[in-house]
This record gives C-alpha cells, sequence and structure tokens, in this order.
C-alpha cells in the first residue's frame, strides 16, 4: 500500500522496448517509458556489471519526461551475457549515439549515478552538442586515487570488510588488490574465477549502503557482475588519469547537477567536489545523512527534487520536442 506522503512518481511500464544490434556481436537490451513528446532523458545504471532498472523512474514524472534506458554491453538483457570482449567505455559512449540515432532523438539529458556517472560526464564530454543537460549522482571519476580508494583506503572506514576482502589472497599481495582479484577471476579456472569474483561483488555491496539492506544480497549476481568489474577494473575503467576532469569544459555551457552523498565511502565526495571545482556553474548537492545509493531516503529524495527543477529550467528556457 502507497503511503499518503509518498513523493514520488509512479513507475510506469515501458511504451517500448528493443534490441539494438550494435556490432561486435553484441546486443543491447533498451526500453522507453513516459510521455513520446516530453523531454528525453537516457538513464545510465551502475556497475561496471549492474543493470536498468524500472525503479530508477520514481523520480521522474511521466508526463513530463520521455525516459530511456538500456542495459550497457554485457549486462542484464543484453546479449551475450557476461561478454567482455569488445566491451569498454568507449564502446558505451558509442552504443548510446547508436541508441539516440536509432530513437531518432535530438538531444535528451543524461542522467546517471556512480560508474553511470562515469559513462554519463565522459559521454559529455565527447558528445555535447547532443546533450540538453547532465545528472551526476554519486560522481565517480576513475582517477588513480578513486581507484586506489576503491580497492585498498576502505580498509579505513570498514576495516572488518577489507580485511575479510584481502585475506583470501596471499599477505605479499595485499598493498594492491586490484591485480590480485583481477587475475584471479580473469585469469583465473571457473570455479576459483566465480569465487572471487562473488567476494568481490559482497564486499561493494558491504560499503555503499548507508542503511541497512532491507533484504539479503542476491548472491547468484556475482559471478557475472564481478568479472565485467573486473575486467574494467584491471583497464581503469579506460579512463586515462584525470581525462574526465580535464575535459569537464567541454560540457561547462551545459546545465549540470551534481548529487552526492555526505558519507558515500564508495565513490567519495571528493569526487563531485573536485569535479564542481572545474564547472563553476554546476549545482552541487552534498547530500547530509546519506552515502551511495540513489534509492536511499535521503539521496532519493534529493534526485526527486533536482530532476523536478531541472524540468522546470529546460521548460523554461523554451525547451520543445
Amino acid at each position: 500500500m502507497r503511503r499518503l506522503d509518498d513523493p514520488y512518481f509512479d513507475i510506469l511500464p515501458e511504451t517500448q522496448s528493443g534490441m539494438l544490434d550494435v556490432g561486435d556481436g553484441h546486443e543491447i537490451y533498451w526500453e522507453e517509458a513516459g510521455n513520446p513528446d516530453g523531454i528525453p532523458v537516457i538513464l545510465i545504471h551502475g556497475g561496471p556489471g549492474g543493470r536498468t532498472q524500472p525503479g530508477f523512474r520514481r523520480s521522474l514524472d511521466s508526463n513530463i519526461w520521455r525516459v530511456i534506458q538500456f542495459d550497457q554491453r554485457g549486462c542484464g538483457r543484453s546479449t551475450p551475457e557476461g561478454l567482455i570482449e569488445a566491451n569498454s567505455l568507449q564502446h558505451t559512449i558509442a552504443d548510446m549515439e547508436a541508441l539516440r540515432e536509432h530513437l531518432e532523438i535530438d538531444r535528451w539529458v543524461v542522467a546517471g549515478g556512480s560508474w553511470g556517472s562515469t559513462v554519463t560526464l565522459a559521454y559529455g564530454i565527447a558528445h555535447p552538442g547532443n546533450c540538453l543537460a547532465l545528472t551526476l549522482i554519486s560522481m565517480w571519476l576513475c582517477r588513480d586515487e578513486d581507484i586506489h580508494w576503491w580497492f585498498q583506503g576502505v580498509r579505513y572506514l570498514f576495516p572488518e570488510l577489507w580485511h575479510e576482502f584481502a585475506r583470501h589472497v596471499p599477505e605479499a599481495e595485499r598493498s594492491d588488490l586490484r591485480t590480485a582479484y583481477c587475475a584471479r577471476i580473469l585469469d583465473g579456472e571457473q570455479e576459483i574465477a566465480d569465487e572471487f569474483a562473488t567476494r568481490l561483488y559482497q564486499y561493494e555491496e558491504g560499503f555503499m549502503r548507508f542503511a541497512a539492506p532491507v533484504v539479503p544480497l542476491d548472491l547468484s549476481r556475482g559471478p557475472k557482475y564481478g568479472r565485467i568489474f573486473a575486467h574494467y577494473a584491471r583497464n581503469k575503467f579506460f579512463v586515462a588519469g584525470d581525462e574526465l576532469l580535464d575535459g569537464a569544459s567541454a560540457i561547462a555551457h551545459l546545465p549540470v547537477k551534481i548529487i552526492t552523498g555526505r558519507y558515500d565511502c564508495c565513490t567519495t565526495p571528493s569526487n563531485a567536489f573536485d569535479l564542481s571545482q572545474r564547472l563553476p556553474e554546476a549545482d552541487i548537492t552534498l547530500v547530509a545523512g546519506a552515502g551511495h545509493y540513489p534509492t536511499e531516503e535521503r539521496m532519493s529524495l534529493v534526485c526527486l527534487e533536482k530532476t523536478s527543477e531541472l524540468a522546470d529550467e529546460l521548460q523554461a528556457s523554451g525547451w520543445r520536442a
């Protein structure tokens, strides 16, 4: 039963969906919901290795927005499931362009959280002329320091979680868990690979949440999620150092909403703040009492507020379908 004070919008079923052949043996699943004449927005899921979910649409008024979602290569309902060949950040950007052209959309709002924010920013830098605005939630710049935090620095806040993650490799390898885990997941026998991929998945889920989860973790997702994540991690997420910060000037003319939890232990607030220093006109919100997940209450309420605010701004500026 829905509460009377529930501020979120109804999750309406998709109006159309399909599979798009993007080459290299990959087909990506996509779906559309909301107003076909509304402001087009593409929602980018996290990971790498995640999947799109209808619940992401709860912060969007279906009367105003035309919502596009898709599963990245090897993820969710895209095929072949788990394929890491021809699978990179640059491939994802190209897939988004193919999908935009397929749906005959001129410009759209691009929005994503966590790894999805990385993809969103990278897409905006590559194709600023095709963007109406960007929304970046739980920003992750994938600099060397950000990757190091993920694999090593989490120990300072979650020592018991990190210890459990680290103890399965020899002590001599624990100073570089990225290399240690990627080798076992990508180069090991299948049983070992699945075991370490699941441990990686459990580790990440252990420090992303601010509130306790309401349902048990689905460990069956671990092997495929962990394999794609490890592939990206081995390649430093296909981002070269400060590449995304250095390229941010390409989107300086666009409306940009940056939202991050004050206590985000996965993609630390330094990511969002450092980006905001390169985009002085961006609207940045550090959400008190919030962690990483945009679906948790404090984060989701701010996402709802900022999404509605952006719709008002675009309509006031004269946006037309």
